[in-house]
């Protein structure tokens, strides 16, 4: 094929290159059937025009939303928004859990690291014990949040400044955690504070019933807690923190 028949396409490496993945990715979807060049040119070079592209952006999207490589070969051409959106949705859901559970672990570990500081060898006991304490303690959040144990709770009408401090401390402490925060560190213990001024558990917990009901009820209906295991495990920490800083204040006292 003469340069005129080749203009406008690209090598394998080029593909690659502005798709941001290696040759050898694109030459095992080639393998699998699923993405084959336009043309070869001279030397039996693989040629891939802009369509190819597009078909390997559709591949790479596909495939991280947990599409297998038979369904994205046989979806080709008939791929349905609803699907894609079903897709999404579960993809959210994952890693929902996963952050929620990457939360919780690097508390976890915190704790255990707090365990051992000024010790000269591990109390296996102890150590095991921080890890189930912090298990409960999510469980019993779990069941709080769901509603399970706030049927005779109040639910609490929430002005717009409370809503915005509610969102910037959950905020704030998310970010925390990512830093290694101990819950006995002093940015924990700001945290406690602006989380006791707004109510404490009590307050939070009955203002995620509120939500809770007002996903089931309004006009926008949720199959699930949105961010729930996000929220256990943050209301966890600033409860955390809450309770150590009472500790501290009754021992200086």
């Amino acid at each position: 094929m003469g340069e005129q028949g080749t203009r406008g396409l690209m090598t394998v490496g080029e593909l690659a290159s502005r798709v941001g993945v290696t040759v050898r990715t694109i030459q095992y979807y080639d393998q699998r059937g699923l993405l084959h060049p336009t043309c070869k040119g001279e030397q039996n070079l693989r040629l891939y025009s802009p369509a190819d592209e597009e078909r390997l952006n559709r591949i790479i999207t596909l495939k991280y939303l947990g599409f297998s490589l038979s369904q994205i070969q046989e979806g080709e051409g008939s791929d349905s928004l609803a699907e894609l959106t079903d897709a999404l949705a579960h993809r959210e859901a994952e890693l929902e859990r996963e952050s929620a559970k990457i939360l919780r672990d690097m508390n976890v570990v915190q704790g255990l690291r707090a365990h051992l500081a000024n010790r000269d060898q591990a109390n296996w006991s102890e150590l095991a014990a921080t890890v189930g304490v912090a298990q409960d303690r999510e469980d019993m959040l779990w069941s709080a949040i769901t509603g399970e144990a706030l049927e005779e709770c109040p639910i609490p009408e929430l002005s717009r400044e409370e809503v915005i401090c509610w969102h910037q401390l959950m905020g704030d402490t998310i970010e925390a955690m990512h830093d290694g925060v101990l819950v006995t560190d002093d940015r924990a213990k700001a945290l406690a504070i602006r989380f006791s001024s707004l109510g404490g558990m009590p307050h939070a917990l009955a203002g995620l019933k509120r939500l809770a009901c007002q996903r089931s009820s309004g006009p926008k209906q949720y199959g699930r807690d949105f961010y729930a295991g996000i929220q256990r495990r943050t209301l966890s920490f600033l409860q955390d923190a809450l309770d150590c800083s009472h500790a501290n204040a009754n021992t200086q006292a």
